[in-house]
């Protein structure tokens, strides 16, 4: 059986380069040629078709249908995000904004090429993993950046629409799937207490949903529901969530409002005028990055803070909530992606 099969009458691409060469013509005419798809020479950036990769294009009306020249079958389609993800990702010379735009761009042409020849079978799940692990970690790295520059709404609606493809094209290959477990996990924590995802836990077999994997970050989710957000952020601390970065960029998405409603509720609990909480216990429960960066959710959150600034003093009425989330880094994740080097994480490279 042929897993790459093309049904119905969908297109079958036969172009064999990244990008097509007619649009190579026409942006190199109209100089609409991205920058990292130039090379340097001679102290001047010249285009390198090599390097150029098919950009994305709205399907509008009046407008010509793509045809089979235009289109790139799974294994062009496969090299490409391979590049991308393998080469353009790890540039060290380039703001990664700049790079997320581009990526997040031809990846966005990656996906169009796959539905127009609807691919599935091992290629559409390899493809698909790759694109999720990009934006959940790009969301993770590019969450401190303003509105204006990256808009985590729009990030988050390409992540779904991957995840959920990818889920269900698992459901329909036949056999295992290696990775399989991994996104079943990221599924889970990326949309952590949600109803959809609980859901689709039970939909799995059985084998999956007994997996440690899979029922560490079921076990999660569901305590992030119930509001036991010090059990819920004890778990991630499972060594299987140290061997996989991308499920720490899933749950951090979450973290700043876990942070936040922990606050509120120990403001409760403790209340008293004269509870002196210690803000070293506040960074160890709820995965602060340090203890100023408690201290400035405290004073957000209009708790207040001891003059020696070791200690939080709850009290029922003082909390609010603030307009904005601020989120930041955190040094665990930061080390596990310096540690195993970021295209190996999102081309699946780690060693087991």
């Amino acid at each position: 059986m042929n897993e790459n099969k093309n049904f119905g009458n969908c297109k079958v691409g036969i172009c064999n380069f990244m990008c097509p060469p007619a649009e190579i013509e026409l942006r190199t005419r109209e100089r609409l040629v991205h920058f990292l798809e130039k090379t340097l020479q001679n102290g001047r950036l010249q285009t390198d078709t090599d390097k150029m990769v098919k950009e994305y294009s709205r399907p509008a009306a009046g407008k010509r249908d793509p045809g089979p020249d235009d289109l790139r079958p799974p294994d062009v389609l496969v090299r490409t995000v391979d590049y991308l993800l393998g080469s353009i990702t790890a540039r060290k010379d380039v703001d990664w904004k700049d790079i997320y735009d581009f990526v997040f761009d031809r990846l966005r042409c990656v996906r169009q090429d796959m539905v127009i020849q609807n691919i599935g079978g091992s290629s559409g799940i390899n493809i698909l993993e790759k694109i999720a692990r990009f934006h959940i970690y790009a969301g993770y790295r590019l969450c401190t950046e303003p509105i204006a520059r990256f808009d985590p709404k729009i990030n988050n609606q390409h992540t779904q629409e991957c995840l959920k493809r990818l889920l269900y094209v698992y459901s329909v290959v036949p056999g295992n799937h290696d990775n399989r477990q991994e996104f079943e996990s990221v599924y889970l924590l990326y949309n952590l207490g949600q109803t959809d995802a609980l859901m689709h836990f039970y939909d799995l077999s059985k084998d999956l949903r007994t997996s440690s994997f899979i029922s560490l970050c079921y076990r999660t989710s569901i305590e992030y529901m119930l509001g036991n957000h010090v059990r819920c952020l004890r778990l991630l601390h499972h060594h299987l969530c140290k061997q996989y970065p991308i499920l720490l960029c899933a749950l951090h998405r979450h973290l700043s409002n876990i942070q936040r409603q922990s606050l509120q509720t120990m403001n409760t609990a403790f209340s008293s005028k004269a509870s002196k909480y210690p803000v070293e216990n506040l960074l160890k429960l709820f995965m602060f990055r340090d203890s100023d960066h408690v201290i400035r959710e405290c004073e957000q959150c209009g708790l207040n803070i001891s003059n020696d600034k070791q200690s939080v003093n709850f009290l029922k009425g003082s909390f609010v909530h603030p307009e904005k989330e601020h989120k930041s880094y955190l040094e665990v994740i930061d080390k596990l992606i310096a540690m195993n080097n970021l295209s190996n994480i999102l081309l699946n490279k780690l060693p087991p």
